[in-house]
């Protein structure tokens, strides 16, 4: 079984690990642990058997779901104590996991590798969990995310129920965080949008994504780009129906964050606004897609907010060479 209970973009990032095993083992039963709010993005996917969720992770609640499924194996790809000594007490026969963790004696596949010097990116470092394994590598690493005809429906009908008419085309912009890394600013945003309206060349729709808890920061940044008819707000998608945006989206825009993962999973064209912090940078975090455009401060300077150093205009004339090469 796979184990990787945290945020949606590291899940993302785990599932290549899910075709390495399919393909080194195709006739194991690739099961697959993750963190609830996680759950619906992952349910479907192809190269895993089924997909587990807890809500916290407990060792009781972790160990129930092992000794009910009696695995063989267990591979903890983002480490905790409480995964590690969940695995030790339900015997499961082999526990891989990394080796420098002061509870790391629990695992007896120990693989050892520091990720803190971010010198390549996150999921070739989950797929190195495998060289333990003796796994041969893929050609393909790339997350892929099928969007379902379900999803998509539903999408509809909720984009309907706004006002925004399905027929023109659409950019993303998704500005909300969970402040693991450096932001661009809310007012860098306010600057690209008003950019974008302003152009008359330009004709499409910006919906600004988040959820119901992001909602005062987005309608503040929609309230401050004016009255207009082309900018739109969605709070209330699930994660399938977000894929499903974003598989219909002309482009992405978006800080380190979960839906850019999601957005490059479903093959969008991803623009990423990242930080210079060797671990938070692209090197390490970055949409693990050719179809993408990243935009990062020349270096790091704690006395000021070197974000800015992207300039809304860069950004821009980027965005309109982007959408007016696709006409």
């Amino acid at each position: 079984m796979l184990i990787r209970t945290d945020r949606i973009g590291d899940v993302i990032l785990t599932l290549p690990m899910a075709d390495a095993l399919r393909h080194n083992f195709p006739d194991a039963k690739i099961d697959f642990l993750v963190n609830t709010r996680t759950q619906e993005l992952v349910i479907d996917y192809p190269n895993i058997n089924k997909v587990h969720a807890i809500e916290k992770d407990t060792i009781k609640d972790i160990k129930r779901i092992l000794d009910e499924n009696k695995y063989d194996l267990g591979i903890v790809v983002h480490p905790s104590y409480v995964i590690a000594r969940a695995l030790y007490k339900s015997k499961v026969k082999y526990r891989l996991g990394t080796a420098y963790r002061w509870y790391s004696f629990l695992f007896n596949l120990k693989h050892r590798q520091h990720r803190k010097d971010s010198i390549k990116h996150e999921l070739e470092y989950n797929l190195d969990l495998l060289n333990e394994l003796n796994c041969k590598p893929l050609k393909d690493l790339s997350p892929h995310i099928e969007v379902k005809k379900e999803a998509i429906d539903s999408l509809n009908n909720k984009l309907q129920l706004k006002g925004i008419d399905l027929t023109r085309d659409y950019v993303v912009i998704h500005i909300p965080t969970l402040s693991s890394a450096k932001v661009w600013s809310d007012g860098n945003f306010v600057k690209l949008v008003d950019l974008i309206l302003s152009d008359k060349a330009l004709n499409f729709d910006i919906i600004l994504t988040g959820t119901k808890d992001n909602a005062a920061q987005v309608n503040n940044i929609m309230s401050k780009a004016g009255k207009n008819d082309r900018v739109f707000s969605v709070f209330d998608l699930n994660l399938r129906e977000l894929a499903a945006l974003l598989k219909k989206a002309k482009l992405f825009i978006g800080n380190s964050s979960g839906p850019i993962h999601i957005a490059a999973a479903v093959e969008t064209f991803v623009i990423g606004l990242y930080s210079p912090v060797k671990v938070e940078s692209p090197t390490r975090w970055g949409p693990y897609t050719e179809r993408k455009k990243i935009f990062v401060p020349a270096g790091d300077d704690n006395s000021r907010d070197v974000m800015d150093d992207i300039k809304p205009n860069e950004v821009f004339e980027f965005v309109k060479t982007f959408m007016l090469q696709r006409n």
